[in-house]
């Protein structure tokens, strides 16, 4: 029996070297993705091998796994690489999701073994990056045995061989357009937060907390805690995440007026606020299951809060529409990320948690566009409010038949005006011609009341083109219209009342005329002194008018008698 062990053990060793040479890729590129030639195995232990002799006896020993446990564990990564590019520097690159422990060596032909750590837990070369440098000569053949290890994983951990110029150029992009996003998330909600102080319109501060939550996450995600002040908590790195759900819901509920328009749908959200705060406490007392349960809490607030957009889109709100854009902008790459945060796909892109930080960053951007067009919305509902109020206040203070101010108006106006002229300047005292329109009533019971409706708005007409500064004419009812001005105008208003009677006779009325009583501010100790004044000397003209009528017709049928 162990003579066929032994057999077998010696087989297995001679087919080895052919079995790595098949396994072996070349870098004729500035990139190997070692993921796809590599083998994964338990790692029971954590110690190395110290040459390449023991490494080859070390494999035969492992325990070949198909992949990694997302709740995380221990295990050993091992790939060969022969170098056929003419480059010298390259780096070992750990990528695709977070890591706690990530140790390496590296065992070259003609080199002393090579080895380093890195991870979250380690100092970094790069900044939010796992890369370390080795040298790896031309025409040289390199084993890379990784060990690696954290609580959870993401996703699956994804391992690389790179040109080291190369990686320091994707690096820096990868950093600017991480940084850039971060700074645009920060910039909208301290924008949001202080228009809340102004307007306390509670839809900013739900957007703006939301940003700040995104924003947490994202940089807990890309080490920038760490990075800038040595943070190393797991712990808070999924807290952030836990919250998008509840404080993106409090802002699409009172954004959509779901309560109002949709209160099955705003029923169904409320589970983005209790589950998410219900499993939050898993950070601290299960953080294996922590991205599990924030993926699942993610993907039901994203469905709901999609078709929440959409349904209020559907029924007219236009500002919804940025809305639907923003969550299709988020769930694009969600599409991508979520199904493989939980093990259901291999990462379809190399970066996929990039994606989702610019997915995001145009979410929070779209969702910008959804707020100012709502208050474009609602200030050209305000405008349109006020609008149609003034054109209510226009119609309450003007008279319906002439057009010109009513008593309303003259009551807002009269007040204010003679109180001014109390202490103002003696030279613009307030003056009041209070007129009243004679022969009214006989050309209604004679003509009809559309012959003294004419009258009325013909007269009207002349007084609403009384070119004079500071003037205003009203109608206060019936045959009785009031003129406000300056007492320097008196002489010319006198003078524009007797025009006003010719212009009766030469459009057919001709039994009609003006009587007007003038009254002064300095002549009266209250306002109403002044009408009451106007009034006394508007009668005392209209009884001076009709005895000067009586007289004239005395002496027409006298004349009229001698001549018979």
């Amino acid at each position: 029996m162990q003579m066929y062990v032994r057999a077998l053990l010696l087989s297995i060793s001679l087919l080895l070297p052919a079995l790595a040479n098949a396994l072996t890729p070349y870098t004729e590129g500035e990139n190997v993705d070692l993921s796809k030639y590599g083998r994964l195995f338990e790692a029971r232990d954590a110690h190395f091998p110290v040459s390449s002799e023991e490494l080859d006896r070390w494999l035969l020993s492992q325990k070949t796994l198909e992949s990694v446990d997302l709740f995380g564990g221990s295990y050993w990564f091992y790939a060969e690489v022969s170098n056929n590019s003419g480059h010298d520097q390259w780096i070992v690159s750990a990528d695709g999701t977070l890591i706690e422990s990530v140790e390496v060596r590296v065992f070259a032909n003609q080199l002393k073994p090579q080895h380093f750590t890195s991870g979250y837990n380690a100092e970094h070369d790069y900044m939010m990056h796992y890369g370390k440098s080795v040298q790896l000569p031309s025409n040289t053949t390199a084993k890379i045995l990784i060990r690696f290890e954290s609580r959870y994983f993401a996703s699956h951990p994804k391992f690389e061989l790179i040109q080291e110029t190369h990686y320091q150029q994707r690096i820096a992009w990868e950093n600017v357009l991480i940084l850039a996003a971060l700074g645009a998330l920060l910039t909208l909600a301290l924008y949001n937060l202080f228009i809340f102080t102004i307007t306390r319109e509670n839809t900013f501060v739900f957007y703006a907390t939301y940003l700040i939550a995104y924003f947490l996450g994202w940089a807990f995600t890309f080490h920038i805690p760490m990075e800038l002040f040595g943070w190393r908590t797991l712990e808070l790195h999924y807290i952030p995440f836990f919250l998008l759900p509840v404080l993106n819901t409090l802002f699409y509920v009172e954004f959509l007026q779901l309560k109002e328009n949709f209160p099955r749908l705003a029923a169904i959200s409320k589970v983005n606020l209790i589950l998410p705060l219900i499993l939050l406490p898993s950070c601290f007392f299960a953080l294996s299951y922590a991205h599990l349960l924030a993926t699942l809490v993610i993907t039901f607030w994203l469905v709901v809060a999609l078709v929440s957009g959409i349904a209020s889109w559907r029924s007219g709100f236009k500002p919804a529409r940025y809305f639907v854009f923003a969550f299709i902008a988020l769930s694009i790459p969600g599409a991508v990320i979520l199904p493989a945060n939980v093990g259901l796909i291999p990462d379809l892109v190399r970066n996929s948690e990039l994606l989702t930080l610019l997915g995001g960053t145009l979410d929070a951007i779209l969702l910008a566009f959804a707020l100012a067009d709502k208050i474009r919305m609602l200030s050209n509902d305000k405008d349109k409010a006020l609008q149609h109020a003034n054109e209510m206040l226009k119609l309450a203070s003007t008279d319906h038949l002439t057009g010109i101010p009513n008593r309303h108006s003259f009551d807002q106006v009269f007040e204010a005006s003679f109180i001014r002229s109390k202490e103002g300047d003696e030279n613009a005292e307030l003056m009041m011609v209070l007129i009243d329109v004679d022969g009214l009533k006989r050309i209604n019971d004679n003509y009809g009341h559309v012959r003294g409706d004419e009258l009325l708005c013909s007269f009207a007409t002349d007084l609403g083109s009384i070119d004079i500064q500071g003037s205003s004419a009203y109608r206060l009812g019936g045959d009785e219209f009031i003129i406000l001005a300056s007492r320097s105008n008196e002489s010319e208003l006198q003078a524009i009342m007797k025009e006003f009677e010719m212009n009766m006779h030469e459009r057919g009325f001709d039994e009609a005329g003006i009587s007007f009583g003038i009254a002064f501010e300095s002549e009266c100790e209250a306002a109403h002194d002044m009408i009451v004044r106007a009034d006394l000397r508007m009668y005392a003209f209209k009884s001076a008018n009709r005895r000067a009528r009586v007289q004239d017709r005395l002496s027409e049928d006298t004349i009229s008698q001698s001549r018979l």
